[in-house]
């Protein structure tokens, strides 16, 4: 039984220092709130052989560009998203489709055991990454100028949007907005756009858009899929103890993501129903909207199959994952 305990634990064997590079798009927040608790813990975990030089604040460059900083070796860990760079991982970008449950916390586990899968890992050993743990997983939200209660009322508006509630409005032949985040602000005060789906609602308390907006549909259009990953070249240059030991808090960190994101939304969620009036579909426009959603799916089934991809079998996939933790 001594044996058995001490196989099941990693002995770190003696050896100088390893010094991991990890790189934020953005200063510290709820985006890299997961990755922080990563690193404290493979810190602890290693009693100090592994350390992390935490670059915060965009300095080696924006969210867009993370992936192929990972790819060279920039910097050797950060969060990036399917959704920003689409080329690069078509079919793990399957995970910010629209509508597809009303449980994030199934969503998050779905996204970490879809991304182990053959087809998906495939896009990131593409680009000299190991997928590591699901980073930020944001609810996508709605708020506005003027209520909508209806996709009538969706297309009277001036939408900001990206990644699955872009792909339903273009289903619906609505015209999407791609403005930026650091501009968005200023575009929704001078009503460049009247309504944005954007995260909600940790991020639209911080950067202040329930002081902008009047309404506020406090429904998941999507969650936003922020994976982290690391250099595949570091990965195996590691130890195999420091990659038992991440292995183990990388799992942990699968829920510790969602809850740790959550504890941060009390404050805002308290926020916007002063700030904002909560608006909502009713049922007839809600079936709508489902409807726009299944061609929503469709169209992204067929633009991967088209690029000669298997977009009806990772869908699938997906699908039947988020039933299998649907009690998560």
């Amino acid at each position: 039984m001594v044996a058995a305990a001490s196989l099941a634990v990693p002995t770190l064997s003696m050896a100088e220092e390893i010094n991991l590079k990890y790189h934020a798009f953005t200063g510290k927040g709820p985006s890299n709130l997961a990755t922080r608790w990563f690193m404290d813990e493979v810190e602890k975990r290693t009693e100090g052989k592994v350390k992390f030089t935490r670059i915060f604040g965009g300095a080696l460059g924006k969210l867009s560009g993370q992936p192929e900083n990972i790819k060279v070796g920039a910097f050797d860990m950060g969060e990036f998203s399917p959704v920003y760079n689409p080329g690069l991982f078509p079919l793990a970008n399957v995970t910010s489709l629209p509508f597809m449950t009303d449980n994030p916390m199934a969503h998050v586990h779905s996204g970490h055991e879809l991304f182990q899968t053959p087809a998906v890992e495939a896009e990131f050993t593409a680009m000299n990454q190991k997928y590591l743990f699901p980073g930020q997983w944001g609810s996508i939200q709605m708020l506005s100028h003027d209520p909508i209660r209806s996709v009538e009322d969706l297309k009277a508006a001036k939408i900001r949007a990206h990644g699955g509630a872009a792909e339903i409005l273009k289903a619906l032949d609505i015209t999407v907005y791609g403005i930026p985040w650091g501009e968005l602000p200023a575009a929704a005060e001078r009503k460049v756009v009247t309504a944005a789906i954007i995260g909600a609602p940790a991020d639209a308390y911080a950067f202040g858009f329930g002081e902008i907006f009047s309404y506020w549909d406090a429904v998941d259009w999507f969650y936003f899929p922020m994976p982290v990953s690391i250099n595949l070249d570091t990965w195996n240059g590691l130890p195999d103890d420091v990659k038992a030991v991440i292995e183990e808090v990388r799992d942990e960190t699968v829920s510790q993501a969602r809850l740790l994101l959550e504890a941060t939304e009390g404050e805002a969620v308290d926020a916007l129903n002063k700030l904002t009036d909560v608006v909502k579909f009713d049922d007839a426009e809600w079936e709508k909207m489902i409807s726009a959603r299944d061609v929503a799916w469709q169209n992204w089934v067929d633009a991967r199959e088209a690029d000669g991809l298997a977009g009806q079998a990772v869908l699938d996939e997906f699908v039947a994952l988020l039933e299998k933790n649907a009690d998560l």
